[in-house]
């Protein structure tokens, strides 16, 4: 009888006890793993002996912990346009043309990755149209001889599909627009190449097209340079190759054109 009656106060007191002290009894369940102890309760806790503690909830929020992004994306893209002027350098060596006519129109896009705060690499795939106006090029036969009628006007043109590289440099990285100088180079495909001449023929106005692939060569490079600030950027490129083959036609046009590119994101 004396047996029975113990058992029943034993059955009686173990869960009196666990109801009257809740968290003693949940903070005993402990696992140690090496130098780390995993203690099994709400909000689930991690301690390593010499080490700040990190506690994690639940709904996976970490307390003390931040996570530092990088000012800058390490990849980007753009798109641009632009148009330069020819500038004239020697002019013994060149083609007669009027300067104020004679431009460069371009369109592209660059991609760059940027692996410090200060240099970028990057490519640029881009078309461009050249178009030259010309001064006596009929009268001197230099591109086709016997054009007929009173010449009006008369220019050189090539659309171009190329590429290049570029390396970027940045100078005061850390403001939201810092100056950048790109130095790289290009090579264009020209795919249209042609001489135009407007005539005046009996009162009526005509248009030639002359397209000669032994004059015309179709692969052009040269070096490029720029300096940005924000979405605008004075840029040069400096043509290295011939437009003419040199055996058909003696001078070239200038080599080289300054003008302005403007990014749109």
């Amino acid at each position: 009888m004396k047996t029975i009656i113990k058992l029943t106060a034993v059955s009686l007191l173990l869960p009196a006890s666990i109801i009257l002290t809740p968290s003693k009894a949940v903070s005993q369940t402990v696992v140690k793993i090496g130098q780390a102890e995993i203690a099994v309760q709400s909000p689930i806790s991690f301690r390593k002996k010499d080490s700040i503690e990190r506690v994690s909830n639940y709904n996976h929020q970490e307390s003390g912990v931040t996570v530092k992004k990088t000012k800058y994306p390490r990849s980007f893209e753009d798109f641009h346009i632009g148009i330069s002027m020819a500038v004239p350098t020697n002019n013994e060596e060149f083609l007669p043309i009027h300067y104020g006519s004679s431009y460069n129109l371009e369109a592209g896009f660059k991609y760059f990755y940027r692996p410090g705060s200060r240099y970028a690499i990057g490519t640029t795939f881009q078309y461009t149209c050249y178009t030259y106006q010309m001064k006596e090029a009929a009268a001197n036969e230099t591109f086709v001889s016997n054009v007929p009628g009173e010449v009006k006007q008369e220019y050189f043109r090539s659309s171009n599909l190329g590429t290049g590289l570029i390396n970027r440099f940045y100078f005061f990285p850390k403001s939201n627009k810092p100056f950048a100088l790109d130095l790289g180079g290009y090579i264009d495909y020209s795919y249209n190449k042609r001489y135009n001449v407007k005539t005046i023929e009996n009162g009526k106005q005509n248009k030639y097209k002359y397209r000669d692939g032994s004059k015309f060569n179709p692969i052009q490079a040269g070096v490029y340079g720029a300096v940005s600030k924000g979405k605008y950027s004075l840029f040069a490129r400096y043509r290295l190759t011939n437009f003419f083959n040199p055996n058909e036609v003696s001078l070239e046009v200038p080599r080289l054109s300054i003008g302005i590119q403007i990014t749109t994101d």
